[in-house]
């Protein structure tokens, strides 16, 4: 065993045991390698081996500290605990959403389970079909080819997929820095190296793509509009700007469009179409209890994507999409859009008045904001504090990429079960913020 795994493998002990508390400071790596007798590149690989196992975590200007004593699954792979105020998982379904799906279901059962719905798990579907996915995923004057339409099980399983054909093990995909935590832990499970770039107020700087892409890419990972989690949205001059770098470096793109429904905008695609692979999902539009993955393709990526779902066993089961398509088609998902936009401007309002005073991003539109904490508070330890109150929310670190150092802040999503839970959740955060960790007996 390597000397700098042996050192890493005694302070993780440390850590696990309590010895090292959560929020607990390492030593700068130069008093650590006197300490320990070793060389200033070997406690370099010690606290890098520490971070990759997801035990500590450095922020600038501050040191490296204890974030987590038992290293739990990647964010991207956690699941509603089921109790509390989860704040931290993006879910939110009205009772008139729901009792319109069901009585919408209903009918579609009560019709009769059809020979296309029992039919293998597929990549494609009926010419029916994928004109009805391509209507829905046109948005901002821009029509989707039905015969460019290929399906996923869900929006996670196209991001797979599209990392896979573009990317082989070893391959470099860019993102922002701060990115979706599932596309972290794919390109881990794939062996693709993700390139964080850094974002300003519309999301990547064209400029850190050109020099990226300069270096050697097989594509970008971007989410143009509502970001998360920073809630930035591209203009079209933006979008324009990097649809030149793409096509300045013949360079494929990956636009995931999730939360497109909520701001419809003219994609990335349209500036273009030769080089961006759109991603959509029903997760967002409608729940995540019954999804379905649809993937805008240009023809030149056409057959490796769909060599990749199926390699993957990522197809899209038939009675999802028959499903789908009937709600589609018996306007189930325009009246569940509506209703989320509608409660996402209602929970807007609530989160800018309980947060008036702090440094609050997030939009009218979005279903998520993101709080930058008081300089005496550490994320992880906010996170902490807000969990021994029942309420659940994201660190930065969770979306931060590689060795990018995530701002001191927490993404909050608008998944409360009503705004009265909703409105007290926040005004809890909100108090604790304030507050300030010491306060609390939190570690700075």
């Amino acid at each position: 065993m390597k000397p700098y795994v042996q050192i890493a493998d005694r302070i993780a002990r440390s850590i696990a045991t309590g010895e090292l508390p959560l929020g607990a400071r390492l030593p700068p790596q130069r008093i650590f390698a006197f300490d320990e007798q070793i060389a200033v590149s070997t406690a370099s690989r010690v606290y890098e081996e520490l971070t990759r196992r997801g035990l500590v975590k450095g922020e600038i200007g501050r040191g490296t500290f204890v974030s987590n004593r038992f290293a739990p699954l990647d964010p991207s792979l956690q699941e509603p605990s089921g109790t509390g105020i989860d704040l931290e998982i993006m879910f939110r379904l009205s009772t008139d959403a729901r009792n319109r799906i069901a009585a919408s279901t209903n009918l579609f059962f009560k019709a009769g389970v059809a020979v296309t719905a029992v039919t293998p798990p597929s990549v494609r579907a009926s010419r029916p079909a994928l004109s009805t996915f391509a209507r829905l995923t046109s948005e901002g004057g821009f029509k989707v080819d039905p015969s460019n339409v290929l399906l996923a099980g869900n929006g996670k399983q196209a991001i797979a997929a599209t990392f896979s054909a573009l990317a082989p093990r070893g391959g470099r995909i860019a993102v922002e820095a701060l990115t979706y935590p599932f596309a972290i832990a794919t390109a881990r499970m794939l062996g693709v190296e993700l390139v964080p770039l850094p974002l300003d107020g519309e999301g990547i700087i064209p400029h850190a793509l050109d020099r990226a892409a300069d270096a050697g890419l097989n594509g970008a990972y971007l989410q143009t509009t509502l970001q998360s989690p920073l809630v930035v949205t591209m203009s079209e001059s933006r979008r324009e700007q990097i649809a030149a770098v793409l096509r300045k470096h013949n360079l494929a793109a990956i636009e995931d469009r999730v939360y497109g429904f909520l701001k419809p905008t003219r994609p990335l695609a349209a500036f273009a179409p030769d080089h961006v692979i759109q991603i959509d999902s029903l997760s967002k539009r409608l729940m995540p209890g019954l999804s379905l993955g649809i993937i805008a393709c240009p023809r030149r990526f056409d057959e490796a994507v769909a060599r990749s779902l199926r390699s993957g066993g990522w197809m899209a089961p038939s009675l999802s999409v028959g499903l789908a398509q009937h709600w589609i088609e018996d306007g189930v998902v325009d009246f569940v859009e509506a209703s989320k936009r509608q409660d996402a401007k209602a929970m807007f309002d609530i989160a800018r008045s309980a947060f008036e005073g702090l440094d609050y991003q997030s939009s009218p539109e979005a279903l998520h904001g993101w709080l930058m904490l008081p300089s005496q508070w550490r994320a992880d330890s906010f996170v902490s504090a807000c969990a021994d109150l029942g309420i659940a929310v994201a660190p930065g670190s969770a979306f931060a990429v590689g060795k990018s150092v995530a701002p001191t802040g927490v993404r909050i999503a608008y998944s409360a079960p009503d705004l009265s839970t909703w409105t007290y959740a926040l005004r809890e955060v909100a108090k604790l913020a304030t507050a300030g960790s010491e306060s609390n007996g939190r570690p700075l």
